[in-house]
């Protein structure tokens, strides 16, 4: 990554956990872990809460009656905020969901009764028969991806050439 890139990517990891303690309404904290997995060639980033979880959040917010699953799918849908008048949402997942997209990685996100994850290019969602108490988010980076990545605004027309 250039270091544009690298600055970029934190905020959004930042962003992730503003909006775990923001969405969540968590009383009990945010907990996060990360291992490196040299062999299997990955990094896994997790962050969990024991808040309301994806469901009662958009449902509230949105008046909707989304099932667990659902709603994980639609927060995960560019542009989708439960944030209300002029405050942006949605971004803090946008540029890691574009980077795991082209570096071959994975997103899961366990809320409530609701499963949701994104590998290879495909996205698939199950229904749990039991919920879990609140939401957990892990990131997965294929460490084992030769490609160099860079931020479109730092593409310069001259250099092209």
């Amino acid at each position: 990554m250039t270091p544009a890139l690298q600055k970029k990517f934190q905020e959004n990891i930042f962003e992730i956990f503003f909006n775990a303690v923001t969405h969540s309404r968590t009383q009990l904290g945010i907990f996060s872990c990360g291992q490196f997995f040299p062999n299997k060639t990955h990094l896994d980033f997790t962050i969990t809460d024991l808040g309301i979880g994806f469901c009662q959040n958009v449902n509230q917010a949105l008046e909707l009656t989304l099932s667990p699953e659902m709603a994980i799918d639609w927060a995960m849908q560019e542009g989708n905020t439960t944030r209300k008048d002029d405050i942006p949402g949605g971004l803090g997942l946008k540029l890691l969901f574009e980077f795991i997209k082209k570096n071959r990685g994975k997103i899961q996100i366990v809320s409530d009764r609701g499963f949701w994850t994104y590998y290879d290019g495909n996205t698939s969602t199950h229904l749990f028969s039991n919920p879990f108490p609140g939401s957990v988010v892990n990131i997965q980076i294929n460490t084992a991806d030769p490609c160099s990545y860079y931020l479109a605004s730092e593409i310069h027309s001259e250099e092209i050439f």
